[in-house]
């Protein structure tokens, strides 16, 4: 006669911590999601960050910075502040940035933020209004750490686009590009329309040669320190989107730097 074999069932409870850690890390976002449910245990061991750093969190309301706070999301890389609309460079009207974030919520989210440093993307972040108010080391803190920044200012007619306001104050700048040159997280960083620049305002107006001979010698952002920040960056697209936006000697510096030193930056456009 065939013997028979009979199947016993372990509860989880009753594995190791150890195992059941393993099992989790080997769980798709979906899974994970399913297990906290299961019962007590496994939704105390669920709950660590390192099982969430897949997870993106939407931010369209004041009251959603309270998902930032919650234990599971202290290890989170993205946030997401366009209302769902990511199916392109630029965003259309109808899914683009919440009103009170592009108008007053950029300063309450970089506080909170800036208490989770693990943050690498900020989706939406070039159609936010209200940067030059923060303060500039809160600023540097949470764009340094990003791993991809659109700082741009552009305007468009098309109605079909939204504009992006994101220009910084010189001082805001200069301590951005001082802290990109020395380390950062940025992989990829695009500039346009950025006042590089001192406040011209004292030139005489009606000497229009003189005062674009002196340009070059106005620089908010000084020439080596532009270069050595742009050149710190792997990927990197410069867009003049006015004609003062980038001098030529930051440009020279900037090409000069690339062809003497190895720097980090691997691929270089200019539009």
């Amino acid at each position: 006669m065939g013997q028979s074999h009979s199947q016993s069932q372990t509860h989880i409870s009753v594995l190791p911590n150890e195992v059941v850690v393993s099992i989790l890390q080997h769980l798709p976002p979906q899974e994970i999601k399913s297990a906290v449910l299961v019962c007590k245990s496994l939704r105390e061991m669920g709950e660590k960050p390192r099982f969430w750093t897949w997870a993106v969190v939407t931010v369209n309301t004041k009251d959603d910075l309270q998902k930032l706070k919650r234990p599971r999301l202290q290890m989170v890389q993205e946030i997401d502040v366009t209302q769902g609309s990511h199916g392109g460079t630029h965003l259309n009207r109808r899914g683009g940035v919440s009103t009170w974030m592009k108008e007053e919520g950029l300063a309450d989210l970089f506080q909170v933020i800036c208490e989770i440093p693990t943050v690498r993307r900020i989706r939406g972040l070039e159609f936010c209004k209200g940067i030059q108010g923060i303060e500039p080391d809160l600023v540097v803190s949470v764009l340094n750490s990003l791993e991809e920044l659109n700082l741009c200012y552009d305007f468009y007619d098309e109605e079909d686009f939204e504009d992006m306001p994101l220009r910084l104050e010189a001082e805001q700048l200069e301590l951005l590009f001082t802290a990109v040159a020395e380390k950062t997280n940025l992989k990829f960083l695009q500039v346009s329309g950025q006042d590089m620049l001192k406040d011209m305002d004292k030139t005489d107006e009606t000497d229009e040669v003189d005062e674009m001979d002196q340009m070059d010698e106005m620089d908010t952002i000084s020439p080596e320190l532009f270069a050595a920040a742009v050149s710190n960056v792997e990927e990197v697209i410069l867009k003049e989107h006015f004609k003062e936006d980038i001098t030529s000697k930051q440009f020279e510096a900037l090409y000069s730097i690339i062809a003497v030193e190895d720097r980090p930056v691997r691929k270089f456009t200019c539009l």
